[in-house]
């Protein structure tokens, strides 16, 4: 295996940072006591926040409340393959038990450099006292990494350092967070925290006020009121106030609030809550050296990562991947002192590179990688994925009753049923919809685009087994990699449009050549043919012509099919032109006026079955080895290789038989001992929480995923590597409903793996979970959201509970007074998406307006309250009214 080049070496020199190096391994007598209290061999999970002259340990009903001028150290240990987090009870394993380690190191925005040197220092002692193996997180706030975070299922909590000892206990948090809460309180109660992305909670002595941010989800909207909930907080005395709509309050709770935050000096920030993260899945490697006493970084020429590149295990690695985080690699080789200067040279490199203060910096030793680091490198092959790579069946069927009985059984070879289904196949042009005859041989073409409709072989009339399965109905996209783009477009339209009609128990799936999964594959039993269309040059013009009729294509002269795969559910056989090599692990159809099926030494029984079956749809078939090939199986193929071929009567190159047969040349251009075969990139799967956000993508991974961190109101990806599963919370949002296929596409585009843009993407809806879903979760329970309740649910509970509620009926956020949706027309829906300005911002002239706002549509960027003021009617009323009348009116107000 090559191993990576070395550019010309980046002279990148850097100082240490004198805090956060250790000359010295620190003895166990040395290291802090409340360090020396954690058994070596015990699962646990540990907080200690750091003081400026101490540490102490934080009692377990703190866990989760951090302070905004401290320093925290979490330690968690656990088993490899588990998830340790706040909850987690100390328990000793058996000696010898492998635990997996992590340190993480929290710095408040307003910590001080004094406790910032205290906790490096505390992190060394830490970390030799476990032998210097863990991995180490540097976390800041407001920039967390998905494992800190996993921690905290239920949210966490920032208090001001400001407040500490203040009488007064009125007080002002900011919350957000789509899957982890954020809850941060605030040093003052004004208008400069509020941010339409929000959702403020105001706690008075007397009553608590859930204002809620029009850009904020509905996620962050139910888990603000089931933290209001938590609080302990009297429903009776809460009052929810929606963005723009605080006039609307009853006149009690309006002038309450009015003490607290007068709206004469209303602002809403409509900046974003979440920090941009441009889509970055390049990852550059620099190896550590040193010249003299200075740090010299070599960037290694690499393209995608693989473990080869981290070939010297006496130094450290830097694997930069930008705002995605700083990885310092250490072999297990590198002196003591690597280690322990790791994390103090990647905070070098990112002050160097000028990257923001909050970029992650994580510090991993060889041999205890972190699945977070190994996914980083798609061709890592660890015992940590061995559990995830597909049963073998060797010709042995999985009968769709055990696949649908065995969820893990049908995730791991990803396979629903058995493919014995109905299948109706459709050729999709840009203009046409041709439905396929039924045949034994399919044939797809490389510049053509197919639509197929399968429906799901249900093994009895068990309703159980109908719900383990959980689709009835699969839509298949193919896409060929020569496809035309109107094509492809008009494909997706049509299938899209077929998925959609189907609005229970259907999954869409689309995927390009080359990325075809498993049941796809079975769904033809293994004999899918994919030939190249046939290029002619016209004698008149010189023009290509493209024939791509299936027909004749089959029935040329010639023609070579390498096989892919040795089970049904990964074969599949694809013209090779030209062909400049065989390879000895493979096996080739070979058709010439007669069918030869050609196996190298290598390849295995079953592929050389898959192989038969592929020649026998063809005709009767010959098998050759390779070594035992007869004189007329030379003379057939000569003319479709690209290069001549070595004479078999060429004594130095080959040898005749005495069974009239010549054996394979071993100098010749057209055998490969290589094994050029595609691996499909195969992943421990991975959960990410995906959301559109004043029109840009984001995402969030869930480390330590549970079927309980599908939210209804969200969309999120689970990704396996060759498949990515979209899955649409029933609660989710229209406007990114509309959007799946894109945002998926952005997903692929933005994830921090290398990899190909094309991978298969699967759509499946709440409640319709396909098996080979489902059995990539732990315990899979289908009447987990039986009880599930709505954010207007419990809005409306809270409504009431309410002393005063809103007897007017007053629309607020889109809802009555008592939290019902009213009918609307869909641009009336949209009134609360509008970025909001103050109506001197919106009345001036047209080339002093805020980029986003439409000159002619001003009047949508008022707030509620500010419409009703101007135009003593609601924005529904005035949307009623006659054109020429609302552009009278806008006239009249200065906002036309």
């Amino acid at each position: 295996m090559p191993i990576s080049r070395l550019k010309e070496p980046v002279m990148l020199q850097f100082n240490f940072i004198k805090q956060e190096v250790c000359s010295n391994s620190i003895s166990d007598l040395k290291v802090d006591a409340s360090f020396r209290k954690i058994a070596k061999n015990a699962i646990c999970f540990h907080i200690w926040k750091i003081e400026e002259d101490r540490l102490e340990a934080e009692p377990k009903n703190q866990y989760g409340n951090f302070i905004d001028d401290c320093a925290y150290i979490i330690y968690a240990a656990g088993p490899k393959g588990t998830y340790i987090n706040q909850d987690t009870i100390t328990r000793d394993t058996k000696p010898g038990t492998y635990l997996e380690r992590f340190i993480h190191f929290w710095l408040g925005e307003k910590v001080s450099e004094q406790k910032r040197s205290n906790v490096a220092h505390k992190i060394q002692e830490l970390d030799s006292y476990f032998n210097n193996i863990a991995t180490e997180y540097r976390e800041t706030q407001g920039n967390e990494s998905a494992r800190f975070l996993s921690y905290f299922k239920n949210g966490f909590t920032i208090l001001s350092s400001n407040l500490n000892g203040s009488k007064s206990i009125d007080r002002l948090y900011q919350l957000h967070g789509r899957k982890w809460l954020r809850c941060i309180e605030v040093d003052s109660i004004s208008w400069d925290y509020f941010g339409s992305d929000y959702i403020m909670l105001l706690k008075t002595e007397t009553n608590t006020f859930v204002w809620i941010g029009r850009s904020s989800s509905t996620a962050e909207r139910r888990s603000a009121l089931d933290w209001v909930t938590k609080l302990g907080v009297n429903t009776a005395n809460v009052t929810i106030v929606d963005d723009g709509y605080e006039q609307s309050l009853p006149e009690k709770m309006k002038n309450q609030w009015n003490s607290f935050l007068p709206l004469s000096q209303r602002v809403v920030s409509q900046i974003s809550a979440i920090p941009e993260k441009h889509p970055n899945n390049k990852m550059k490697i620099y190896k550590c050296g040193y010249r003299g006493t200075r740090l010299h970084l070599d960037q290694l020429d690499v393209v995608i990562p693989t473990q080869e590149d981290l070939t010297d295990t006496s130094t450290a690695y830097v694997l930069d991947g930008y705002l995605h985080g700083v990885w310092l690699w250490v072999g297990n080789m590198a002196p003591h002192q690597d280690k322990i200067s790791a994390m103090g040279n990647g905070r070098a490199f990112v002050k160097k590179k000028k990257y923001p203060y909050s970029t992650p910096v994580i510090r991993v030793v060889q041999g205890h990688e972190p699945i977070e680091f190994i996914r980083l490198f798609p061709s890592w092959q660890t015992d940590a994925t061995e559990s995830i790579k597909p049963v073998s069946t060797i010709f042995k069927r999985f009968d769709a009753l055990t696949l649908s009985q065995r969820p893990k059984m049908a995730a791991d070879t990803q396979l629903i049923d058995d493919g014995i289904g109905e299948r109706k196949i459709y050729h999709v042009t840009k203009d046409k919809i041709i439905e396929k005859s039924q045949s034994k041989a399919v044939i797809f073409i490389t510049d053509q685009c197919y639509m197929i409709e399968y429906t799901v072989m249900l093994p009895t009339t068990n309703p159980t087994d109908a719900q383990n399965v959980g689709v009835s109905t699969i839509i298949y996209q193919w896409n060929g990699s020569e496809a035309n783009a109107d094509d492809v477009a008009n494909c997706e339209r049509v299938a899209l449009s077929a998925f959609e009609k189907l609005s229970q128990k259907a999954m869409f799936v689309q995927m390009c050549e080359c990325d075809e999964t498993p049941h796809f594959l079975q769904i033809f039993d293994g004999k899918l043919i994919i030939l190249q269309s046939d290029r002619t040059i016209s004698h008149h013009n010189n023009n290509i012509i493209y024939n791509n009729n299936e027909l004749s294509l089959m029935n040329r002269d010639y023609f070579v099919l390498r096989i892919y795969g040795d089970t049904s559910y990964n074969s599949k056989a694809v013209e090779v032109y030209p062909l400049n090599t065989m390879n000895s692990k493979e096996c080739y159809v070979v058709k010439t006026s007669h069918v030869w099926v050609w196996c190298g030494q290598s390849s295995t029984g079953d592929a050389r079955e898959m192989a038969k079956n592929i020649g026998t749809l063809l005709g009767e078939c010959s098998l050759v080895v390779e070594g035992k090939e007869p004189r007329e199986f030379w003379r057939s193929v000569n003319v479709y290789m690209s290069q001549p071929l070595i004479n078999c009567n060429n004594t130095s190159n080959g040898s005749n038989s005495s069974n009239g047969s010549c054996s394979s040349p071993q100098n010749g251009t057209y055998i490969s001992n290589n094994n050029n075969n595609v691996t499909k990139l195969r992943l421990q799967p991975q959960l990410f929480l995906i959301w559109l956000q004043r029109g840009k993508f984001h995402m969030q991974e869930v480390i330590g995923y549970e079927q309980t961190d599908l939210s209804s109101e969200s969309m999120y990806v689970l990704d396996t590597g060759s498949l990515a599963y979209l899955w649409i919370g029933k609660q989710s949002s229209t406007h990114e409903k509309d959007k799946y296929m894109k945002i998926a596409q952005q997903y692929l585009e933005s994830v921090p793996i290398a990899r190909r843009a094309t991978t298969a993407v699967a759509v499946i809806r709440q409640h319709y979970e396909p098996n080979t879903f489902k059995g990539l979760f732990e315990n899979w329970d289908h009447n987990l959201w039986n009880n599930y309740i709505s954010y207007e649910l419990k809005r409306q509970a809270f409504l009431k509970h309410e002393n005063t509620p809103n007897i007017n009926g007053t629309l607020t956020n889109g809802m009555n007074g008592n939290g019902i949706i009213p009918v609307l027309k869909n641009h009336q829906k949209d009134f609360d998406l509008h970025h909001k300005y103050p109506i001197a911002t919106l009345q001036q002239e047209i080339d002093l307006l805020p980029p986003e706002v439409n000159p002619l549509k001003r009047e949508v960027h008022l707030t509620h309250d500010d419409f009703v003021s101007l135009f003593n009617m609601s924005f529904w009323e005035f949307d009623e009214l006659p054109v020429w009348k609302k552009q009278e009116l806008k006239k009249k107000y200065k906002l036309f």
